[in-house]
């Protein structure tokens, strides 16, 4: 079963890429850096942006 994230950690993560996304080469270098700096995984960040 797949454990349940904090709305406040996501809505976190997806401000925080659209933020910094102009200071990386692409979406997803950005994502992936998100994702190191929360400790979250990067699939779960890309589909965050997905659905929103």
């Amino acid at each position: 079963m797949p454990k349940k994230i904090d709305p406040q950690l996501r809505a976190r993560c997806v401000r925080l890429v659209r933020e910094h996304q102009q200071e990386y080469p692409t979406l997803t270098a950005a994502t992936h850096a998100v994702a190191r700096q929360e400790g979250v995984s990067r699939e779960s960040v890309r589909r965050w942006l997905a659905q929103v």
